[in-house]
């Protein structure tokens, strides 16, 4: 009965680990194809600044105020060239005292529990930049969508790097 029950107990594990292997796409994470290319996040000027309905991509170096922060590889650390941008929305937010929501977002590989929480760890991290800038914590909402609504939907490190995202939404 011992044997039976351990055979049962390896049967069950393996099929676990055999399923969880093929849940994802491309890894268990959000991040490099492995083929060492290089990309530039900076995708040009925000042409909108704030109130306007265009996303804003682009870098603060690169002019205008964007609203979108991009990600590296698996990750939810605001880069500093982000960090002036987000402390002229925390000026805005706090004169202003209108309302932000934070939506956080990854790229098409792993799985989408994975994808979720990354998005969500992406949203909160620029929620408590904004908070730790003087900003009310009840003039910020966040969303994760994780990958469900992709930048780009080609398949590539470039589309990848602009899917790795926050979005500022006023």
């Amino acid at each position: 009965m011992m044997v039976k029950t351990s055979f049962m107990t390896a049967l069950f594990v393996s099929a676990v680990l055999f399923i969880g292997g093929c849940s994802s796409s491309g890894g268990s994470k959000d991040g490099e194809d492995g083929s060492g290319d290089d990309f530039d996040t900076t995708l040009g000027s925000a042409s909108g600044g704030y109130g306007s309905g265009d996303s804003g991509y682009g870098s603060g170096a690169a002019g205008g105020n964007p609203r979108v922060i991009y990600f590296d590889y698996d990750d939810s650390s605001i880069r500093s060239e982000y960090e002036e941008v987000l402390r002229t929305h925390a000026q805005k937010l706090i004169s202003s005292g209108g309302q932000i929501t934070i939506q956080g977002h990854t790229d098409e590989r792993g799985s989408r529990e994975y994808n979720m929480a990354l998005g969500e760890a992406r949203a909160h991290v620029v929620s408590r930049y904004l908070i730790n800038q003087g900003v009310s914590s009840s003039q910020i909402s966040s969303v994760s969508y994780g990958e469900e609504q992709p930048e780009s939907y080609d398949h590539n490190e470039s589309a990848w790097a602009r899917n790795r995202r926050a979005v500022l939404e006023y």
